[in-house]
């Protein structure tokens, strides 16, 4: 049975709803005006139910994902975590548990993930960095998503994990056919999530039948509760890791570097002021979230800013509307580094807040330090308008297609 195949009730849309929204993340139609959308249903609509894939709640303010993503006896992640399911064959862990069970499984991954743990990862994730910015920076020109964005974040997870570098390689691509586009059908997802748990399957096999000095091997060789971890089990919290680890800082990392280029003045402030470095990171996390929605199912039935939400019916959380909430941020759709206090639900918040949110911001705070350290003048080549550059990404993700830039080539 997959994670998002657990019984539930068929969801009747109740009487007490704005109008239906036709809102379908993976229709590229949408996603060239998605914020202008989304930025209307929060108007106007906040709670809105939509037809697709079987039928979801759409919440898009600030207030109300915060409020659910912490809900977790009102709002359950035991049915599934995505809409559209991806074709799974076991729950994620620990992000498709609630507490109590929830709360071992965080505990065990925690110490790997923690500030001072990625703290001592860090030379390592600027050497990967400084490689692959030596590849191409003798040539003048590159596409950044393609040489920078897409190499170092496979890189980094499987140093984080203990991987032999040489199967970095084909994590882009398994974990990339497995959060493939919402379009793509049920019968191809199943088949790209068979060939990653696979592939992570003999990993984990080979690490419990002869143990290693490292990560991977600490975590599926660990106990819960005095008993080791079940197959399946182990599995799907590995598989959690090395998926939600870098596909998602993929898109994190090509976003930044845009805006970077694209945001007048923003280059020639971060140059003269290293200061605001980070605050950039987590602005460009803000306004343009690698992961744009997650999935709740609604337990019990019950009410919600006039909605009337059945027991049993998918519930999205849309991260990238509640970042642009007007309720929260001033001015919300420019891109400013001076935000006081940027409280951004990027990583999610309570007690699913993503567990790698210290190695996503290292990893992209060591690429923007090293992209501006040895070339500082890359120019964009064609389209500088985020909202008309081609958008990529799977069922939940979101990051530019390609980012083509030219700069003064590096010996």
């Amino acid at each position: 049975m997959t994670a998002d195949a657990h019984p539930t009730t068929t969801p009747v849309a109740p009487d007490t709803r704005c109008p239906v929204v036709d809102y379908d993340f993976a229709d590229p139609a949408l996603r060239a005006s998605l914020h202008e959308q989304l930025t209307e249903l929060r108007a106007e609509c906040p709670v809105g139910w939509s037809e697709r894939y079987g039928g979801f709640w759409l919440l898009t303010t600030y207030a109300d994902v915060q409020d659910a993503a912490r809900d977790h006896q009102r709002y359950t992640t035991t049915r599934g975590i995505m809409i559209p399911p991806t074709g799974a064959s076991m729950p994620v862990i620990p992000a498709e548990l609630d507490p109590p069970e929830h709360t071992p499984y965080r505990k065990l991954a925690l110490p790997y993930f923690t500030a001072p743990a990625i703290a001592r990862l860090e030379p390592e994730i600027r050497e990967i960095v400084r490689r692959c910015i030596r590849a191409f920076a003798p040539d003048g020109h590159t596409d950044l998503v393609q040489s920078v964005a897409e190499m170092v974040p496979p890189l980094v997870i499987g140093a984080a994990l203990g991987l032999d570098p040489a199967d970095c390689r084909e994590i882009r691509t398994l974990a990339g056919n497995f959060l493939s586009s919402a379009k793509v059908g049920i019968d191809a997802k199943i088949a790209a999530a068979k060939e990653l748990e696979d592939w992570l399957e003999e990993r984990i096999t080979a690490r419990r039948e002869r143990p290693t000095e490292d990560t991977l091997s600490a975590l599926v060789n660990a106990h819960i509760d005095g008993a080791p971890i079940p197959p399946l089990t182990a599995l799907g919290m590995v598989q959690l890791m090395v998926v939600a680890g870098h596909e998602t800082t993929v898109h994190g990392i090509g976003s930044m570097l845009f805006r970077v280029a694209a945001e007048p003045g923003l280059r020639e402030r971060l140059l003269a002021d290293p200061s605001l470095l980070k605050p950039t990171v987590h602005e460009s996390l803000r306004i343009d979230p690698p992961i744009m929605h997650m999935a709740r199912t609604a337990v019990g039935d019950h009410d919600r800013a006039g909605a009337g939400l059945r027991d049993g019916d998918k519930v999205m959380l849309n991260y990238g509307a509640a970042n642009r909430d007007p309720a929260k941020f001033d001015h919300p759709t420019e891109f400013d580094v001076d935000r006081a206090a940027n409280q951004h639900l990027a990583f999610g918040t309570g007690r699913h807040r993503c567990i790698g949110e210290h190695l996503a911001v290292t990893e992209m705070l060591v690429v923007l330090e090293e992209v501006l350290a040895t070339i500082p003048d890359y120019r964009i080549v064609g389209e500088r308008d985020m909202t008309k550059i081609s958008w990529r990404g799977g069922s939940n993700t979101l990051g530019p297609e390609r980012l083509e830039v030219t700069f003064t080539p590096v010996p």
